[in-house]
């Protein structure tokens, strides 16, 4: 699993799906005789990983995964019971280019649709949607297969030679592709990790369309990068702090052993915190510590080593020494101030004597706060636990010396100064 921490960077969750689709197109062939042998086996393999995936997302907080399998199961149908006959046939050509049209479009749309659980009023409109969209397809091929084949050849600009899908429908899925890669690298989501695999795999299935079997091939391939991906993240879960979501001790434990020579340590801590509870409730701290936790999270550089332990924040910082570190931790303490913190008011149920009476429901606060932080660089005599011990004793003790907001407190031999 640590393997796989490794292989979770930006440039490899582009690479690594290309790289794999390539080596599948190119060995193909040669392994054809095998995939003919046991093609019963082979068709019907996508449906029980597809179905697995979908599985595994029952219980998800965000089941986009989920509805990307159940997408990915219907149009896997559609190629398996409408699309077997030769594309010299006019409804086959009509249903193939719907197909190559739609399923990019609907991967692409789940990305901005928000998708709180799998068993929901999501997925009926989903499969309605889905639904409507065969009936769509089933009427256009009604109406318009006579004059279907001319148009294609006229607008469409279809290449036997390249390809049996349309030039101008070549060019629309690898568009959808590199949209989806470009958002897969910018944001560490797992939706848009399993949006650019699908369109790459589909993509890669309707160009080549000819090779024997390639539908199932490529829709196997698809269904475990989705299952790996999914395992890794419930292992993930399993080391992550409830309240905030992000990675704790243990994460933390094992990320330390993994650390290059070169680091910085960064410890973060609300100010004043005593004030913040005796001001509002204990719970406060939690609502406000949540929030803290989200703005961090969106800061994409910080997410491999972003972690969350003893009621603190800590952030690793690989290769870099704390000048380096500091305008983004200046800037991390600006996002942090400027945001107004929603705190969730005390329920207190009524009393008896207050029922019939109307009871005024408490109103969310928001406040503001700041945070200050601790630093200590790698030192090649020191071990990483001792260097993390150093950047929280650094805040500690000058918090417990200096009053001051919004600070930044260097271990002094590293050669810096107080901020």
């Amino acid at each position: 699993m640590l393997l796989l921490s490794r292989l979770h960077s930006p440039n490899t969750r582009f690479i690594l799906p290309l790289l794999i689709t390539a080596l599948m197109i190119i060995f193909h062939p040669f392994f054809t005789p095998f995939v003919v042998t046991y093609s019963q086996l082979w068709i019907n393999l996508p449906f029980i990983l597809l179905g697995a995936v979908v599985i595994l997302n029952y219980k998800q907080p965000q089941a986009q995964s989920g509805f990307i399998a159940i997408i990915m199961l219907v149009a896997y149908s559609v190629i398996l019971y409408w699309l077997q006959i030769s594309l010299v046939n006019t409804d086959t050509k009509l249903i193939f280019c719907l197909l190559a049209t739609l399923l990019p479009i609907n991967l692409f749309l789940l990305r901005f649709i928000h998708l709180p659980k799998l068993l929901s009023v999501g997925t009926g409109v989903l499969l309605l949607l889905l639904m409507i969209q065969c009936a769509i397809g089933a009427t256009i091929g009604y109406f318009y297969q006579q004059d279907f084949s001319n148009w294609q050849h006229i607008h469409l600009f279809t290449y036997h030679n390249i390809s049996s899908l349309p030039l101008l429908l070549i060019i629309f899925n690898l568009a959808v592709c590199c949209a989806a890669g470009a958002l897969a690298v910018k944001y560490h989501r797992r939706i848009d990790r399993h949006i650019f695999i699908c369109s790459l795999l589909t993509t890669t299935t309707f160009i080549f369309f000819h090779y024997q079997l390639i539908s199932s091939s490529a829709f196997i391939l698809c269904a475990l990068f989705l299952l790996i991906d999914l395992t890794y993240t419930h292992y993930q879960q399993s080391f992550r702090d409830p309240l905030t979501q992000l990675a704790d001790h243990r994460a933390l434990a094992q990320a330390l052993t993994q650390l290059p020579a070169n680091y910085t340590i960064a410890v973060f801590d609300i100010d004043n915190p005593t004030t913040i509870i005796n001001k509002h409730q204990s719970q406060a701290i939690n609502d406000i510590q949540g929030s803290i936790a989200a703005i961090l999270t969106e800061q994409t550089q910080l997410s491999p080593h972003l972690y969350f332990v003893a009621q603190q924040f800590i952030v690793i910082f690989e290769h870099k020494k704390i000048a380096d570190c500091q305008a983004i931790i200046e800037q991390l303490q600006q996002a942090i101030t400027s945001e107004k913190h929603t705190i969730a008011p005390i329920i207190i149920e009524p009393q008896p004597q207050q029922i019939a009476t109307t009871v005024k429901k408490p109103r969310k606060k928001a406040i503001k706060v700041s945070v200050s932080a601790g630093m200590c660089s790698a030192n090649t005599e020191q071990t990483t636990a001792a260097v993390l011990q150093q950047a929280i004793d650094v805040l500690q003790t000058a918090r417990q010396k200096n009053k001051k907001k919004q600070q930044i407190y260097i271990v002094e031999n590293n050669d810096d100064t107080l901020c």
